[in-house]
């Protein structure tokens, strides 16, 4: 655990600006909890980019990246649209860019996702089984196991952080433990590493820093679990920025005459891939 633990301190040594400025210096820190639960509104959203990364020891293995609009609603997130590519290593070549709708319980992946014959006309892809990314993307449009659009897991993880102005707002840090996650969670947390369900007896933590702006709004969210301990650990990195909180946003499913339902494909629909040993490698 040890080991862990400075594992997860190397990964979070990210370069960002801690030099408070003197309109920070004059205020107290505020609740992000608080500052997000007014933008839970019907019809107002925020918007993400984030990069995902699967790190061996100083060796970054995998990466892809997320770009979300998240159209938001009293109880957290109600709707998602964003695009997912891998990211290439060394730079080699410009990946190929996939789009993904949740609306409700139903996902939609455009047919490009799809490895066997799609008939003409059918674009969209419904899905409402509970595997890949609707059970641990399509949700909040993003791969982070903090839902920050969860007022019991932000006041459960804002209860265990330290505070500190820095220029533009102020920066949260913490660890909390997969139990603690699921406990406040309104759903159970899914390891991403074993695709389990957290429970009673489960081990691990995750480390995090949550940057907000002087009202308590997220600008950026760090994030870093791990598998296993010294050299054979694999961690999990993953750096989210927020912006455009409170924008108008509405996300409607595809046209029905353009969708076609997984079911009524002639074979099965393949697990996205993702960055968890859980589920399939990222190519």
């Amino acid at each position: 655990m040890r080991r862990w633990v400075a594992l997860a301190a190397a990964v979070l040594a990210v370069s960002v600006p801690v030099a408070a400025s003197p309109a920070a210096a004059q205020a107290g820190p505020p609740d992000p909890a608080n500052a997000i639960k007014r933008q839970l509104r019907n019809e107002h959203g925020v918007r993400t980019a984030e990069t995902v990364r699967l790190i061996s020891g100083k060796k970054s293995e995998d990466a892809f990246r997320i770009r979300a609009a998240v159209r938001l609603g009293p109880s957290g997130a109600a709707a998602t649209d964003f695009t997912w590519r891998d990211v290439p290593k060394g730079g080699a070549g410009k990946p190929e860019s996939h789009r993904v709708i949740r609306v409700g319980k139903d996902v939609y992946f455009d047919r490009g996702q799809y490895r066997g014959p799609v008939p003409d006309g059918k674009t969209w892809i419904r899905r409402t089984s509970s595997g890949g990314f609707i059970r641990y993307i399509a949700p909040t449009g993003s791969l982070q196991p903090i839902n920050v659009y969860d007022q019991s897991v932000m006041k459960a993880v804002l209860k265990r952080s330290t505070t500190e102005r820095v220029s533009g707002g102020f920066l949260y840090r913490g660890t909390i433990s997969y139990r603690e996650l699921s406990k406040a969670s309104r759903s159970p947390h899914i390891d991403r590493f074993s695709g389990r369900t957290t429970d009673e007896k489960s081990k691990g933590k995750i480390s995090w820093r949550l940057w907000a702006d002087r009202a308590g709004l997220p600008t950026r969210l760090i994030t870093t679990d791990a598998m296993g301990e010294g050299k054979s650990a694999m961690v999990m990195w993953i750096d989210t920025r927020y912006t455009d909180w409170g924008t108008p946003l509405v996300i409607d499913a595809p046209p029905a005459d353009e969708v076609i339902d997984e079911n009524d494909l002639p074979t099965e629909l393949p697990e996205p891939p993702t960055v968890t040993p859980a589920l399939a490698p990222v190519r």
